[in-house]
């Protein structure tokens, strides 16, 4: 059995691996899904200052405060660069980071910084109140290739979802990473995702056959490979 902690990407919460927590529990794995700060039953905490590093720290105090140890640590999306954070901080709690169609932070840079410069306006015209709001079907149409959302999927994302805060985007991860990237890391890529994964030392890579969120479209197909990732 291993513990394993969930955190989710972009406007969503410990909710959305609702179809999922219960298949790894039946696998014998104790599931800790988080919810970070602005999300979920946290959104109104959430506010312009909330940013990556209080993500990170979301994280990290969730699994002190649990007494978690030999923690399969699983990101998704945006979370994986409050993960890396976490993991960099905390290194001596976590076994194994697993990216699932995630973002792995550069040291010393903000997401933004990684970003090309017309996306990053694109983005930024949409804040409101400081948050980057949900994705319209459009912008989830032509970025996220064939992502097998249904319409039924679409409106419980919207109706949970939260706006992102446009803080975690702009803060710079800290400029060394080594004890995150010195652990063992499982990259989960999407084939149907655009582009195609990190290629990075030390860095495993599988692909599920799944569009950018498994957890809601194939929840037991990636609970096979998140269990197979936990045993290894």
């Amino acid at each position: 059995m291993s513990t394993i902690v969930l955190v989710g990407g972009s406007f969503l919460g410990a909710w959305a691996w609702e179809r999922v927590t219960p298949l790894l529990t039946a696998y014998g794995h104790q599931v800790h899904p988080l919810t970070l700060t602005g999300f979920g039953d946290r959104t109104h905490l959430g506010s312009p200052d909330t940013t990556l590093t209080t993500h990170a720290r979301d994280i990290t105090a969730a699994i002190e405060y649990a007494g978690l140890r030999e923690v399969v640590l699983v990101a998704h999306s945006y979370g994986g660069a409050p993960a890396t954070i976490a993991a960099n901080t905390i290194p001596e709690r976590i076994s194994h980071v697993v990216y699932l169609a995630a973002l792995l932070p550069e040291p010393g840079k903000s997401l933004f910084d990684s970003t090309p410069a017309p996306i990053v306006e694109a983005i930024m015209e949409t804040v409101r109140g400081g948050r980057i709001p949900m994705m319209s079907d459009e912008v989830i149409d032509a970025n996220f290739g064939a992502h097998g959302l249904t319409s039924e999927d679409r409106a419980w994302l919207r109706a949970r979802g939260a706006g992102q805060p446009i803080g975690t985007y702009q803060d710079p991860a800290p400029a060394d990473l080594r004890a995150a990237q010195g652990l063992p890391r499982t990259y989960i890529a999407c084939a149907a995702d655009p582009g195609g994964p990190p290629r990075l030392p030390g860095l495993e890579v599988i692909t599920l056959d799944a569009g950018h969120w498994p957890m809601i479209t194939e929840p037991e197909l990636l609970a096979r490979a998140l269990d197979e990732v936990a045993r290894s």
